[in-house]
């Protein structure tokens, strides 16, 4: 473990390095409580479902996810498994759309001075995250309306299943989709909590980081 989290983090710039006080973790502790149980509210909706995260998160999910990583799967699962291959398509919409927040805030992580990155990318992880809590939340009640991946054609609620309808289903989860959903978008949450944070702690520590520069 302690080999991963040097290979992770080599210059201890994330949470698991700060120097916690008792204000901060009641802080982190009392947002994150707030915001799970005001997932639903407008506030936090609309931080986290906004015109400035949703078109970089959709653009990924159609067109990276779907159209690129998703067909590409499917050309090569398809001769093994055609269900194989239409599952991935599903999935990748938003695997893709979260794996490409997730593989920057890694990357930066590793960075030296890549934490004034962080926030931002603990944000776009948190969106990304509130977004497929939301659609998983969905996937038996098919309430939401849904976009092809051409980008073009729009379904009206409960015309057509949605991407975590045919993940869930298959898996045998389809019955829980409601825990799953909810457990992303409390993941998703939590993310942005340690976005607002960290953001403040980065500002308010950094001689923290200029000693560890020199021991490095």
């Amino acid at each position: 473990m302690k080999k991963f989290l040097n290979w992770l983090d080599p210059y201890r710039q994330g949470p698991l390095y700060f120097k916690w006080g008792f204000f901060g973790l009641l802080f982190v502790g009392l947002a994150c409580w707030w915001g799970c149980t005001h997932w639903d509210g407008a506030f936090i909706k609309a931080t986290l479902d906004n015109m400035f995260v949703y078109l970089p998160n959709y653009l990924t999910h159609e067109m990276a996810g779907h159209n690129l990583v998703g067909m590409i799967g499917w050309r090569i699962c398809y001769s093994a498994c055609r269900g194989l291959g239409e599952w991935w398509i599903a999935a990748m919409g938003n695997g893709v759309e979260t794996l490409i927040p997730l593989g920057l805030l890694v990357f930066s992580l590793r960075l030296n001075g890549g934490r004034w990155l962080l926030p931002i990318l603990w944000y776009w992880l948190a969106s990304t995250l509130y977004g497929a809590g939301i659609y998983a939340s969905d996937a038996r009640a098919m309430k939401l309306p849904l976009t092809s991946s051409d980008m073009v054609s729009n379904f009206a609620p409960g015309t057509v299943k949605g991407d975590w309808h045919y993940i869930l289903q298959p898996l045998g989860l389809l019955d829980y989709d409601i825990i799953i959903g909810r457990t992303l978008i409390f993941l998703g949450i939590i993310c942005l909590v340690i976005a607002i944070y960290s953001l403040y702690y980065y500002w308010t520590h950094s001689e923290q980081y200029l000693e560890g520069n020199k021991r490095w």
